[in-house]
């Protein structure tokens, strides 16, 4: 029965008919009328009525354009049945094997990456909830497989991903034009990459008319790739009237060794600084030994030295820094007789000066690994420096770091750790000073050991027992449920990866 035939009828009035229409699939819902009781009629009438406005309501419009197609096969195949159910809930996010949420999320990433070079998929039953976790989109992607990456498409097409407006494209030039601060900022970074002439042209275009805050972002990531071709602009950047965009410049000069800068600021540095002999004693002379000494005098700046950042109102000990740090640590032979290194530990009357400081930021600024090694060989406690350190220096840093120290010096080593580091921190953690360590040091130390050592040391953890405390207690449990976790995926993924990559996987950012 249609709703014209019901119209029709109610229009007329059931005692016009003598029947009513075949109700056709409602018929098996609803009653057949006595059709020689007008009333019954009327009641069937009205049932129909009620039924049709159910079936119109409930039927969903026929969907506009093409059809759907269907999902493809998955020629990936799926992980082993034990990580499948490791996987399950971490992806859920449940505090299950792993208490803290962010320890789960980073050991779930490291996992996820474990599976993609593995060429294996997630299972159909884990897309949902993996496409839920937005947070880990960049490693859950990889091992969608082609089911779950029909399934994305389906879910971004209908807007039904839950993803927020997509980020502008760094890339796209209209953004320098159109785009808000952080967009244009955006661009330039990535054009720096690309093309840093082009960039600073288009710097130079916008800089007079832009703000302060603006021209010293700009000047910063110029600094961060700054080439010799930059600097001319550099130079007159030291003019700004802005603050920023001069300590921006002065340090971008600083990064060429070449610069006019560099050249003025190592001239001052050999006024001001000079290794001197003192008159060796009766031992020395024994020995036949000179004992060599730091002079420094402190510099009065002139109008020039001013422009390059070496102000008057600035301390004699804040100037001697500026100028050390402006000087390529591989010039102070040339300049002094004596390395960087050398001059921290040369013998210095009273006054002391302090130039570490000053040098371990010129070796930064360089880039100078030598140094850095050397610097620390010489008892240098500088945590700065630790990306630039080898294996055996990193240890030394570490053996001399205080215990409050520790954590800072660890986050500026590359993940995984060398095997020595990881040896070294851990005998810190199960030793008797275990529980000074700060928590932070427990949780870097279970991400962070390679996998093929997470076993053992989960293994040599839980054999320490219950400790005594309660900060101590959940600090080793954390440490502990993370390394054994982690040695499963490891154990179990193990046999379908490369030797070398299964040993340093990395998860790849900051989570």
């Amino acid at each position: 029965m249609t709703f014209d035939a019901l119209a029709s009828i109610a229009a007329v009035g059931t005692g016009q008919r003598s029947s009513l229409p075949p109700v056709g699939a409602l018929a098996a819902y609803l009653p057949g009328p006595d059709e020689a009781d007008p009333q019954a009629l009327a009641y069937a009438l009205l049932d129909s009525a009620a039924a049709l406005a159910v079936v119109r309501r409930g039927t969903p419009a026929a969907a506009p354009g093409e059809p759907v197609p269907p999902a493809p096969d998955d020629p990936f195949p799926e992980p082993p049945v034990h990580v499948i159910s490791l996987l399950g809930p971490l992806l859920a996010d449940d505090a299950g094997a792993i208490r803290l949420a962010s320890d789960r999320a980073y050991v779930l990433a490291e996992a996820l990456r474990l599976v993609a070079q593995a060429g294996m998929r997630l299972p159909h039953r884990l897309l949902g909830v993996a496409l839920a976790r937005r947070d880990l989109r960049l490693f859950v992607q990889p091992v969608l497989g082609a089911r779950g990456e029909w399934l994305l498409a389906q879910l971004q097409g209908a807007g039904l991903d839950g993803a927020t407006t997509a980020a502008a494209d760094p890339g796209d030039p209209e953004l320098w034009d159109t785009g808000t601060s952080e967009e244009r900022l955006a661009w330039f970074r990535h054009a720096r990459a690309v093309d840093p002439e082009s960039a600073r042209a288009a710097a130079v275009a916008v800089w007079k008319e832009s703000p302060a805050a603006f021209r010293t972002e700009l000047m910063s990531a110029i600094a961060e790739s700054v080439t010799p071709a930059d600097e001319a602009f550099c130079e007159q950047g030291l003019d700004d009237r802005a603050e920023g965009v001069r300590v921006g410049a002065a340090d971008a000069l600083s990064r060429l060794p070449d610069s006019a800068y560099v050249a003025r600021m190592a001239a001052r540095a050999q006024e001001a600084i000079a290794v001197g002999e003192l008159e060796p004693g009766a031992v020395h002379r024994l020995l036949k030994r000179t004992i060599r000494t730091l002079q420094v005098t402190p510099y009065e700046p002139d109008e020039t030295a001013v422009r390059d950042g070496l102000g008057r109102k600035l301390s004699s000990k804040e100037r001697l820094t500026r100028l050390v740090a402006a000087v390529p640590p591989a010039m102070w032979p040339s300049l002094v007789g004596a390395t960087a290194a050398e001059l921290v530990t040369l013998h210095q009357d009273e006054p002391r000066w302090e130039l570490v400081g000053g040098i371990g930021t010129a070796t930064l600024r360089n880039a100078d690994a030598t140094t850095a090694n050397l610097l620390v060989a010489a008892g240098v406690m500088d945590v700065r420096l630790v990306p630039l350190l080898s294996t055996a220096a990193t240890l030394a840093l570490i053996a001399q770091a205080p215990t409050t120290l520790l954590g800072t010096v660890l986050d500026g080593v590359a993940t995984p750790w060398p095997q020595e580091v990881a040896t070294a921190v851990g005998q810190q953690l199960v030793g008797t000073n275990g529980h000074q360590v700060r928590p932070e040091v427990w949780t870097m130390f279970a991400r962070s050991v390679p996998l093929r050592l997470a076993g053992g040391w989960a293994q040599r953890l839980r054999g320490l027992g219950q400790p005594d405390g309660r900060t101590v207690g959940n600090m080793l449990r954390d440490a502990t449920s993370v390394l054994t976790v982690r040695a499963l995926f490891a154990d179990e993924l193990r046999p379908f990866l490369p030797e070398t990559s299964w040993q340093d996987t990395q998860p790849g950012g900051q989570l």
